[in-house]
């Protein structure tokens, strides 16, 4: 599941593509996103696979500071919290009493999640990008992952509403987002203390 949840908070800030009309896609969409540099919301998940069925639901609450910090935390069905304080990211599981340690420049390099809080033009140049209206969508240049493509709702005063990913196996992930807040966060929130007792999976090496 992490990897999923990476795929989508990479993609919340996508700016920068070749051609002109992606170019000026991704200058609209880059300027709807930056008049929120803070940004905090809940979110109701849901996962169908490719035969529209109903896998899993889930809820939690986000919080994002622009350019480099992001809180993630998965509420239900398992929790969880995915933490960036713009150099180091935590991905702590306390039902198996874990936490994963990722450098941030190299998740960067190795999935599409860091997009959404990281200023990289170079990176973002592996998508095509479309605009329907409040709708962004990236569909992947080369075979990227398991990715098939990606959208992003964003109105015209940069409230995220909502994200989609399809995946090559037909599964559809769909994070619906409610109750915006834009009101300044306090750095602490993207700070992470390891608990004691927890194993811990250090990838930084």
């Amino acid at each position: 599941m992490i990897n999923k949840i990476l795929i989508f908070l990479f993609l919340l800030i996508i700016p920068g593509f070749s051609s002109s009309v992606q170019y000026d896609i991704a200058t609209i969409l880059q300027k709807r996103l930056e008049k929120n540099k803070n940004f905090q919301a809940q979110f109701y998940q849901k996962v169908i696979d490719k035969n529209n069925i109903l896998i899993q639901e889930g809820y939690g609450c986000m919080w994002l500071h622009r350019p480099n910090q992001l809180y993630w935390k998965m509420l239900y069905p398992n929790e969880s919290d995915l933490i960036s304080d713009g150099n180091t990211l935590w991905f702590y599981n306390p039902s198996i009493k874990q936490v994963s340690i990722y450098c941030m420049k190299n998740i960067i390099q190795n999935t599409p999640l860091m997009l959404a809080i990281c200023n990289r033009s170079h990176d973002w140049k592996q998508y095509y990008l479309l605009q329907q209206g409040d709708k962004f969508i990236f569909t992947p240049k080369e075979l990227y992952s398991n990715i098939k493509e990606f959208t992003i709702n964003v109105s015209k005063n940069g409230n995220i509403n909502q994200l989609s990913l399809f995946e090559k196996d037909g599964v559809y992930i769909r994070y619906i987002l409610s109750k915006p807040n834009f009101t300044p966060i306090n750095s602490e929130k993207f700070q992470f203390s390891i608990p004691p007792g927890v194993t811990i999976d250090d990838h930084r090496k």
